[in-house]
């Protein structure tokens, strides 16, 4: 059984994702602990199930000044790999981590300029510049199969990630689910639901923590102790449309 985790490391590289690339739609984080062996965190930039809009969307919030108590215990642990002994995240159950009505949809690349998207708001998070030169790096999307992506390198140093999720197997060499793993309804993803294993990435730079939060339209709240959506839950956007 794949085990909820969290590894803890340096920012080495990041590379937003763009429709060229082959595979889920996914922005990667590329990590170190004190071995310097590459591990990568991917976050969520699209769905592949469609809202009720139609939109590939993902509900997304970027606390640009997380403020929390699990903060100071993500500082205390050394870098690496944890199964055990690291704190677990809950949206639902924990209401200090985040306030989920803050929650929105957002593209992960935005054609008109009008509204920040998912590759914009971790570029800025990461200190990631796009006007700079990149360099093209194979990568896995978790399908064997090796493509290029383009990586940047942070313009800022010494920037920590915390990146909360589940193991890419067989390899081990990376997270992905950093998104809301609990209110999905019965289909594929229903045995994925339970509490207190939820994902996200959270970066510790000079000027303080910001956090980063996923979920999909089609997951559904309340939740109950177990996880999953309770007789009258709501998809996502309602449930933050109802306040």
């Amino acid at each position: 059984m794949n085990e909820y985790c969290m590894f803890k490391g340096k920012l080495l590289r990041a590379a937003p994702f763009k429709d060229a690339y082959v595979g889920s739609p996914h922005y990667v984080v590329t990590v170190c602990a004190a071995n310097n062996v590459p591990f990568n965190l991917v976050v969520n930039s699209a769905s592949t199930e469609p809202g009720e809009d139609g939109s590939d969307d993902v509900y997304f919030y970027a606390d640009l000044n997380f403020t929390d108590p699990v903060t100071a215990k993500l500082q205390a642990l050394d870098p690496g790999l944890y199964t055990s002994g690291f704190p677990r995240l809950d949206y639902w159950q924990d209401s200090s981590l985040l306030d989920i009505h803050r929650m929105r949809p957002v593209p992960y690349k935005d054609e008109n300029g009008q509204r920040a998207d998912v590759n914009d708001i971790v570029d800025e998070i990461l200190s990631i510049d796009e006007s700079q030169p990149s360099e093209s790096l194979p990568f896995d999307n978790g399908s064997g199969q090796l493509h290029n992506r383009d990586f940047w390198t942070p313009t800022s140093a010494g920037i920590v990630v915390y990146g909360f999720g589940f193991l890419f197997l067989p390899k081990k060499d990376g997270l992905h689910e950093t998104h809301m793993n609990q209110g999905n309804p019965p289909g594929k993803h229903y045995r994925e639901n339970g509490a207190f294993q939820d994902g996200a990435v959270i970066v510790q730079r000079a000027d303080g923590f910001a956090a980063m939060f996923t979920a999909f339209q089609t997951q559904r709240l309340p939740t109950n102790a177990q996880g999953n959506p309770t007789s009258n839950a709501q998809p996502l956007p309602d449930f933050i449309r109802g306040g």
